[in-house]
């Protein structure tokens, strides 16, 4: 395939024809407030004011806009109780908790997408054993990000991107809590980087992939429930490390379902802004609607106590 076909591929992954910026406020019932009084225990907080301080909780808002004692309410409401990080185990999610019971109903659609998302593991030269994750997104093609690809691959002017000599590349769909199973794909090369957004396409070895996620979500919706697949590793240097192993159980490395909400729909930069639990490790990670099963982002970044991006595919 032509370096132009490439890159029109890769273009259709963020589609042009988008209407003008969305922005929604993130939505707070009163069952929420609910199980976030429990979650915080006794802080002494009235539910009114837990309302508004969830409300609080927009990209606009700079971290010193927040006294210490509403950083560790948001604390408790976004990463502790109502945004939890399932372990997979055997292809399935364990039992969410009450907040995420609806999970329940849309099993089979989220399991379809677990099974397709991959662990992206290297050996060789390099001091990483895995680097991120990725997901099935065509044919033998794995979805990932670009700063991921740029931890063993690099860009050679007249040859395109090229993996890094003496490193192997392969995509693990497993490693799972409590299994030593491995299914490993060995990656072929770089099919495709793009050069706007934070996405990587790697050529897997030809069939042995599953099939890809389905796309084609027109309706999406701010408030709207996602999940997010991919392997959370620990990580310090940008997160509470006591918030870490409330959320995470002090478990790193695995393959995870993390539920959350859509906070805002950038239709003009194909960005979607999420609450999901993430850590470093889930750089690449597929976005999943849990109604439709569909993928609807490819997340690339978060930021503490505030919001994760994903690229709008949808």
């Amino acid at each position: 395939m032509r370096n132009d076909d490439r890159s029109r591929c890769l273009l259709d992954l963020v589609r042009r024809d988008r209407p003008r910026w969305l922005q929604h406020g993130r939505a707070i019932g009163r069952r929420e407030v609910s199980q976030a009084q429990e979650s915080v225990g006794a802080t002494g907080i009235a539910e009114d004011e837990l309302v508004a301080l969830t409300r609080r909780l927009s990209p606009d808002l700079p971290p010193a806009a927040l006294s210490p004692g509403e950083v560790d309410t948001l604390e408790a409401i976004v990463h502790t109780e109502l945004r939890p990080a399932l372990l997979v185990q055997d292809g399935t999610f364990l039992p969410p908790p009450e907040e995420w019971r609806h999970l329940e109903a849309h099993r089979a659609g989220i399991d379809h997408a677990i099974a397709r998302t991959c662990r992206i593991e290297t050996e060789g030269a390099i001091a990483l054993d895995w680097v991120g994750t990725g997901f099935v997104v065509a044919p033998d093609l794995v979805a990932t990000n670009r700063h991921v690809v740029q931890e063993f691959a690099s860009h050679e002017p007249g040859r395109g991107w090229r993996i890094h000599e003496g490193i192997a590349v392969r995509a693990d769909f497993r490693q799972e809590i409590g299994s030593t199973a491995v299914a490993d794909v060995p990656v072929a090369g770089i099919w495709g980087v793009h050069d706007r957004f934070d996405i990587a396409i790697l050529q897997m070895r030809p069939g042995l992939c599953p099939s890809p996620i389905p796309t084609g979500l027109s309706n999406l919706t701010a408030a709207r429930d996602v999940v997010v697949i991919g392997y959370p590793a620990y990580d310090s240097r940008r997160n509470d490390a006591a918030v870490m192993d409330r959320i995470f159980r002090g478990i790193y490395n695995v393959k995870r379902v993390q539920p959350g909400r859509i906070m805002l729909r950038d239709t003009v930069n194909y960005l979607l802004r999420h609450d999901s639990s993430t850590l470093g490790g889930n750089s690449g990670s597929p976005v999943i609607d849990v109604r439709s099963g569909r993928l609807v982002g490819i997340h690339f970044r978060g930021q503490y106590l505030r919001w994760n991006d994903a690229v709008d595919v949808s």
